[in-house]
C-alpha cells in the first residue's frame, strides 16, 4: 500500500468512524425553556472524542495494512480491469 492511499483510506475511515464515536457518552439537557434545545449535550467532550476516533481510525487502518501485507486483502486483483 503506497503512502498516498494510506492516507486516503486512513481519512474515509477517520469520517466513518468519527460518527459511531460522536453519540458516546452524551446526556441531555435536564433544563428547558427558552435557548434550551432538549437534544443538545450537556458537555460534548469533542477533544476527547476526536483523539478517540484517530486512535480507532489507525488501528483499522493497521488492521487493514497486515490483511494487505499477508496478502488477504488482493488490491490489485480486485481493480485489475479498471486501469484498461
Amino acid at each position: 500500500m503506497t503512502l498516498f492511499t494510506a492516507i486516503f483510506i486512513y481519512l474515509l475511515i477517520w469520517w466513518l468512524t468519527l460518527f459511531t464515536v460522536l453519540p458516546l457518552g452524551i446526556k441531555r439537557h435536564e433544563e428547558s425553556g427558552k435557548g434550551f434545545d432538549a437534544g443538545a449535550p450537556e458537555k460534548a467532550n469533542l477533544g476527547k472524542k476526536l483523539l478517540l476516533n484517530t486512535v480507532i481510525a489507525g488501528v483499522i487502518l493497521a488492521v487493514i495494512e497486515v490483511l494487505v501485507k499477508t496478502g488477504i486483502i488482493d488490491w490489485h486483483s480486485w481493480f485489475e480491469n479498471a486501469w484498461k
